[in-house]
């Protein structure tokens, strides 16, 4: 059994109701940034570049994004340091939190985000690393340039996931605005005007 889960409730909510196009509905143009930690198989950012006719750049460590075709590939973990990361699962659920039985390479997201001043939408499903990544990235500030990150937050068996996000809306409510949410599924913050 997986200890890196969605919430039940609000997964058949969006699945019931069919919102998964809200994952696509943003204000882009072709030279909007747009970064997907998290990619898999480019399945979400290809259907950005087909919407929208942006470049996005991609990140993941798996071999599965390595045909990817509408974007640049980091295909390294989002991490907040530079080296090697442990995890466990495999394909669509790799995570720092499950069994661990591997190993891949990982860079400083700050890094990344640090060569853009503005980024038009950050997407975030890293199986539960969402927490340590996201304030690393609000504690160097950098959170100012990103228009909206779109997260799935993951409950995690065994650690106070649940304090972590609400540390984490506190300091996003600073400076953004939760346009969408659905508990431990996925949610929208856009930055304040």
């Amino acid at each position: 059994m997986s200890k890196v889960t969605l919430n039940e409730n609000s997964l058949a909510a969006w699945q019931s109701q069919n919102l998964e196009q809200m994952r696509y509905e943003y204000d882009l143009k072709p030279e909007s940034v747009v970064i997907d930690l998290g990619a898999y198989r480019g399945e979400w950012a290809t259907e950005m570049y087909n919407r929208h006719m942006c470049w996005p750049i991609v990140v993941e460590p798996t071999e599965y994004i390595r045909d990817f075709k509408h974007g640049l590939i980091i295909n390294m973990a989002a991490g907040t340091h530079v080296g090697k990361m442990s995890f466990g699962g495999r394909s669509y659920c790799t995570s720092i939190f499950e069994a661990c039985d591997h190993e891949y390479e990982c860079f400083d997201v700050n890094e990344l985000i640090k060569g853009y001043l503005s980024i038009d939408l950050l997407k975030v499903n890293i199986e539960g690393a969402e927490y340590d990544v996201l304030n690393h990235i609000i504690g160097a500030g950098l959170h100012h340039r990103i228009k909206n990150i779109q997260v799935q937050f993951h409950q995690i068996e065994g650690v106070p996931y649940d304090k972590w996000y609400k540390e984490l809306v506190t300091k996003l409510s600073e400076t953004h605005t939760l346009t969408w949410h659905y508990p431990f599924c996925w949610e929208n913050w856009q930055a304040k005007a």
